[in-house]
Formats: structure tokens, sequence, C-alpha cells
């Protein structure tokens, strides 16, 4: 095969995920050499992340530059890599200590690289335009300085294979060079607390891996800080991390190289700090139900089995600041165990594509619009007929208990298949419009009568599927498929009239799983064993009308905090009238100490993370169960 028709076809990795992912490509667009026009746009790019394969056959990735001209043409076909560097090769950056081997430079002096075409993979980056651009080739020589940061370390890399890459996902940044004192912290695994934290506040990684000895492929994934999730970190268990991979331009090949050799390095440089930590290791590619068995709402995921690590303090010879979030950036998945609670889909049943199948079918019967932004929606349950499967788990489906969320899809309505860039509506590009809602309305009754049970879900209308019920009118039918029943926020209030006080602590819509238990919350508010502190914005007044009007015995152990109060007076005296105790503040310490009698209390929070976490503070080591909302 010619070197130029290499680069215009699929290697066998490649054409896997093709198939696996149900995607037909023409010919590869990968451009051989080096353009003009790519050549002079990476002379402006501040930031190079450049792989290769060490001495103990492992892939490494790093990181470099801080200004404009850490690459540049200096021939035809040829760039120049030129960055600051000091003291690279003394256990700090794997990938520049593999390109030099062999040469000490503890003495000071200066090691030139032998040459040979040893393959590197690189890609050169703006992350102040969100712009990149990958190359692949092989090194042609090189020199490196000791003492000298500003020589540094200085490449010509003869280009193979070019191609422009899209702007998703990654946060705009602005870059600026630094005289870097790295520091090895650690090169052992399991990973120290410090490494796990860099991990858990990360938006970006580089990552490289190989087509054998033909090319390497370095890239970046972006995504908001903590996409990357940790598996495991035990001595027992070993170092696994996990991403989803989102919606890209569906070339696949750094899935593609990973599918024919494991192969991997992956780097998380911190630009706030400069720390950095590179890992080496084997991936693996998990599609379909596995990947949404691992890590629910994704079709397409990655585990890295870490096999070597070194995680340097000041590392990086640039800093950097955020300027904004790229606008695709999807919520943070969380791995299956992270969860609270249940699977999404409580029967456990996807199709091979990791789409979890409908046990039900939701038709939506009416809504109640109890404030401009707050509607209750009334569903009726039926069977889901379209498939064997599907008739079955209707059969073995049991009733909800009080407390508990229903799990809808919403795709058929919404879902527009792929596209590559929608500036329009970006963070749909990776929105499976699944969602979990917690039943607001008590329980249906027996088993055998949930053909045609109904339920309420009562919401705040905040993303694409609460703005597809808000635009529902009466008479247009629409069905949902349900996925199942789950564990969700079931507010424990026992069963001896003599027990443990509880007290709740919910913000706005946070009252959900309350409502769903109302016999059980009059009861405990019947015996003074229960106390409310609600916190509703004067927007929301109505709906803590609309509640504490059809829980009268509630309402008399609720003290409900109203802010911003321009034009409340009229709701708050009616909440006054319904027995409430109204405040024009924040719910403050004292108020929640002062519930019940310490010691003997369960505390149960509806709340946004602040006012949980405030929560948490305020009452020390006491019993606190926190609702999640995110199923």
């Amino acid at each position: 095969m010619s070197a130029e028709s290499a680069h215009t076809t699929w290697h066998p990795g490649e054409e896997t995920m093709h198939r696996l992912l149900r995607v037909v490509h023409g010919d590869n667009p990968t451009i051989p050499g080096l353009p003009v026009s790519y050549g002079a746009w990476m002379a402006e790019s501040p930031l190079l992340a450049l792989g290769t394969v060490d001495g103990h056959d492992r892939v490494w990735t790093t990181v470099l530059g801080g200004a404009a001209g850490v690459v540049r043409p200096v021939a035809a076909g040829v760039l120049g890599v030129r960055a600051r560097s000091r003291e690279p090769l003394m256990g700090f950056d794997p990938v520049l200590e593999a390109l030099f081997a062999g040469q000490d430079l503890r003495d000071g002096g200066i090691a030139r690289h032998p040459g040979g075409g040893k393959l590197v993979g690189g890609l050169a980056i703006d992350l102040e335009t969100r712009s990149r651009v990958k190359i692949s080739g092989r090194v042609l020589g090189g020199a490196l300085a000791a003492t000298d940061p500003q020589a540094g370390v200085q490449l010509a890399v003869a280009v193979e294979e070019t191609l422009g890459n899209c702007p998703k996902y990654l946060n705009r940044k602005s870059i600026r060079s630094h005289d870097s004192s790295p520091t090895l912290v650690s090169d052992q695994l399991p990973l120290v607390p410090d490494a796990i934290e860099l991990i858990g506040r990360s938006d970006l990684f580089a990552l490289s891996s190989r087509h054998g000895t033909v090319s390497m492929d370095t890239n970046v994934r972006g995504g908001a800080p903590g996409f990357v999730r940790i598996l495991t970190n035990s001595a027992a268990e070993g170092v696994t991390l996990v991403y989803p991979e989102y919606s890209g331009n569906r070339l696949f090949q750094t899935l593609g190289n990973l599918q024919a050799d494991p192969a991997v390095g992956v780097t998380f440089p911190d630009v706030e700090t400069g720390a950095v930590l590179y890992l080496s290791g084997r991936a693996d590619v998990v599609v379909g139900a596995d990947a949404a068995a691992l890590l629910p709402h994704s079709k397409l995921a990655v585990r890295v089995h870490v096999e070597a690590a070194r995680f340097v303090r000041d590392g990086l010879p640039f800093r950097g600041t955020l300027l904004d979030p790229s606008p695709y950036n999807p919520p943070v998945h969380r791995l299956a165990h992270e969860i609270d609670g249940a699977p999404a889909c409580s029967l456990g049943t996807t199709d091979p594509d990791g789409k979890p199948l409908a046990v039900a079918t939701a038709t939506l019967l009416r809504r109640s619009t109890i404030t401009p932004t707050i509607s209750r929606y009334t569903f009726r349950l039926g069977p889901e007929t379209s498939t064997a499967p599907s008739r079955a788990a209707f059969a073995e489906l049991k009733p909800w208990r009080a407390g508990q969320h229903v799990t809808l899809d919403f795709s058929a309505h919404l879902d527009r298949g792929w596209s590559h860039m929608r500036d329009h509506d970006p963070r749909s590009l990776n929105d499976d419009y699944i969602r979990s809602f917690t039943i607001s309305s008590r329980p249906g009754g027996r088993s055998a009568m949930l053909d045609g049970a109904e339920f309420d879900i009562t919401v705040r209308e905040q993303g694409p599927v609460t703005a597809f019920l808000g635009r529902w009118r009466p008479g247009r039918p629409v069905d949902v498929a349900v996925l199942g029943f789950g564990d969700g926020d079931e507010i424990e209030f026992g069963a001896d009239p003599a027990g443990e006080d509880v007290v709740v602590v919910a913000a706005g819509v946070g009252i959900t799983p309350l409502m769903a238990q109302a016999r059980a919350a009059s009861a405990a508010a019947s015996g003074r064993r229960l106390k409310l502190f609600w916190s509703v914005r004067a927007d929301d007044l109505p709906l803590a009308i609309d509640v504490l009007g059809a829980l009268h015995e509630v309402a008399a152990v609720t003290d409900v905090f109203v802010t911003r109060t321009a034009g409340a007076e009229p709701g708050i005296a009616e909440l006054r009238e319904l027995g409430a105790r109204v405040h024009t503040r924040r719910i403050e310490p004292a108020d929640v100490r002062s519930a019940g009698t310490a010691g003997r209390r369960r505390f149960h929070v509806c709340a946004p993370p602040g006012l949980t976490r405030s929560v948490l503070e305020w009452v020390g080591g006491e019993h606190v169960r926190c609702a999640t909302f995110t199923y």
C-alpha cells in the first residue's frame, strides 16, 4: 500500500468502530503531509500536546508551550518544535525523557536527539479560539538544554498526516508562559490524594494512541469539570478511570487505534496551578448496553487501566485562566455505583445499543399551572406493546412506593439524530432525553390496577424536556416511554409514634418527596414529630400555598423562608392563615439546630448543593439524608 493510500483509507481498528456504531464512511479525511495553511495556523498556537512511546513500550503524552511559536514550519513538510523546559529528564516529563533516552543532563550541557524517525503524535491547540490541528510524524532530530529554560527543547518533526478538529467541548482559556520549578510528588500507584483531586476538577486532558508503527494520534478530550470518573484506586483493584465519549466527528481515529492496540497515554494539565498528572496504561472501548451499565446516559465510554503514573507539582511551563466553558458540555455523567438509589431502568432491560427498553407507556392527561415556571402533570400508565420483552416487563412491574421516582424517555419526541455541530442548541448533541422525576402523588394501589393508574410529577421548567411539557396543549396526544420506577428520596418517618424527630429542609420543588408521602407526613406532624423548613422564592409562593393547603397538619409545623419578597405580601398572608410561620429571610443555622431533640432526630435535605452543604455543617455528625435528584 502506498503512503498516500494509507492516509485515505481506514485501518482495521477504525473499521471495527464504524461497524460497532453503524457509521458509514467514505475516504479518510486525514491529509497527507503538512498543508501550508495548517502550518501557518499552527505557528500562532500557544500549546502543543505531544505523544510518543518509551523504551518500555508505554505510550505517554505531554503538553508543551505557553506562547505562540511552540510549533512552526521550518521546511516543506517539517515542523519545528521549540518549548521552554527546565530539567525535563530528571523523572518529570516522560515524553521528553523518552525522546532523549540515554542522555544524562545532570551535569548540564545539551542533549541531542539521535534522529532515526521516532514516531510521535501531536496536537497544536489554541484554547482561546477553541481550535486545534492534529499531526502525526517522525522526529528527525533535536536538542535539549539542561540549564537554559529559554533554549529548552527543540525538535524537527517530519509531518506525515494532518487533520483539523472541531472546537466542541474545549473550554476557552487564556494561556501565558511561566517559569516552572517541577517537583515529583509521586510516581507510585494507587494515585495520591492530590492527583485524585486534580482529576476531579479537570475539564480537559490529552491522550495519545498508536496504529502500530505507522502513525500516532494525539488529541484532547474536554467537558465539564469532573467528567472523568475514577472507577477504582487501590492496591487491590488497581487504578481505573472512565470517561464518556461525546458526540464528535464520528471518525473514531483514537478509538480505532485503541480497538487494535489498547496502549494509551493520558495527561491531565492543571493550567491554574501548573500541576500535571502523567498516566500510561491500557484502554478498552465500552459500547452500547455495557457503556450504559457502567456510565448511565452514555452510549460510548472509554475505560483506562493505569499502569504507570507521575504526579508533578509546578510541572507546566505555562499557566491559564478560564474565560468561558464550552456551550457543548453535557452535564457530568456519574458512574452507576455513584448514583444514589436504583438504576434508572429498574428492570435492567436494554437493547444492544444500550438504550433502555420501555416497561410501560405514560399518556399525558392534564396539566395544572401552579406558577409561571412550575406545573403539575398527570400521566396515565398503560402497557408498552411494541416488543415482547416490554410486554413481559409490564406484567412484572410493581406499584411505586411513596417517594420513588419514575424514569421517562422523551427521545421519540425530541431526538433529532446525529449532526456534527449544532450551535443553536449545542447540548442537544449528547442529550438522550431520559429524565427521572419524583412522583409527587400518592401511590395508586394494587399491582393489578397499574394498567390505567395515574401519577403526578411537579416540575419546574428548566430544560428541553420540561419545556416540551410546557408547550403541551390538551387534545394533543403525547405518549412517553416509562423505563421503570426507582428508589428516590423517601423520607424515613418510621412507625413508632414516640420515635425519632424528623426534620425536613427543602427548597422550591424539592418538596416533592414530602408531597408523595402526604399521609405519613400528616401523621408525623399531628404527633409533633415532624418539622419542615422550606425555602421558596416569592415567585414560588403559589406552590407553597398549594402544598400546605392540602396538608393542614404539616402547615402547622412548617417554617417558610421567603426570598425576593417584593410584592409577596398577599401570598405571605395566605400562608400564615394556613398556620405556617413565614420569615422574609434565608434559613439560618439556629433555625435548623433548634428543631426536635438533638441526638434523637433525623434530617432530610431536599435542596440545591449550597443549602445541602450548609445543613451538613450546621448539624455536625447527626443523621442526615440528602436528596440528589441525579438518579
